[in-house]
């Protein structure tokens, strides 16, 4: 179903749910949202559990520092009573919650992302773009071309690595050799993108792109009842979710 969505609406809903979670801050909020929409990208995307957990784990590492950074610099652990000490740190109750708010709302916000992108087709977000919201296709469609470019880098970087090793240098980490990784990688696949940019400028220009204010399309995107009922149904569990919070007293609100 997530498929067939147009993806103006998609992205409509991905936002108030955003905005949702940025108007409290407790962990339950985020934990709920993040159980429902792990479930919505199961049943209705058709995503596996693991496709969608497994790219999160350099959010989880960040969860890390949000823990260490609210251990130490939380305003409020001067006069909270310490719940734990580590020598002359104190762990105090509200750094632990705000921690855990912060986090958990991180990785709603990076499964809600990954849900969208992986449920949607990106000629069809361009064209729900320019039909929906208006974007000049210029625009449009110069960000399609980019955004096409990346498996290709990818491609080269393979291929760079091939014909490295066919000359017998060896691998070794970017993090640990970071200049010779950028001497080695880095700059011939700056070289081929700027060169394949170059070529993808004229072919455009060679069919006269963007000489005319308006243009046709192959596919015109619309807005359906099902659109609509899924933004609706989305803003209603949104709201209903941070209304249950609240009820239960676990609320705690940024605004207002």
């Amino acid at each position: 179903m997530l498929y067939r969505l147009n993806p103006a609406m998609k992205l409509i809903a991905c936002v108030m749910i955003a905005a949702a979670l940025t108007a409290v801050l407790d962990p339950v909020s985020p934990l709920v949202i993040f159980v429902l929409v792990l479930a919505t990208g199961r049943f209705l995307g058709g995503l596996g559990l693991k496709s969608q957990v497994k790219p999160l784990w350099v959010f989880v590492l960040a969860g890390v520092a949000i823990v260490v950074a609210n251990i130490l610099f939380n305003k409020a652990n001067a006069s909270a009573p310490a719940v734990a000490k580590l020598g002359p740190i104190r762990i105090t109750e509200p750094a632990l919650w705000t921690a855990a708010a912060l986090w958990l709302r991180l990785l709603c916000f990076a499964l809600v992302s990954l849900v969208f992108v992986k449920t949607t087709e990106p000629q069809r977000l361009i064209l729900s773009l320019v039909h929906q919201f208006r974007l000049n296709y210029r625009v449009a469609y110069g960000s399609l071309v980019g955004y096409r470019m990346l498996p290709l880098l990818q491609s080269d970087y393979q291929m760079i690595k091939a014909a490295q090793r066919l000359r017998g240098m060896g691998e070794f980490s970017a993090l640990l050799h970071p200049l010779a990784w950028l001497r080695r990688y880095a700059t011939p696949l700056l070289v081929g993108a700027v060169r394949r940019a170059n070529r993808v400028a004229l072919a455009m220009e060679a069919r006269a792109f963007g000489a005319v204010p308006e243009r046709t399309y192959r596919v015109k995107m619309s807005i359906t009842r099902t659109d609509v009922l899924f933004v609706c149904l989305s803003a209603v569990v949104a709201a209903g979710v941070l209304l249950a919070v609240w009820a239960a007293g676990l609320a705690r609100f940024t605004v207002g």
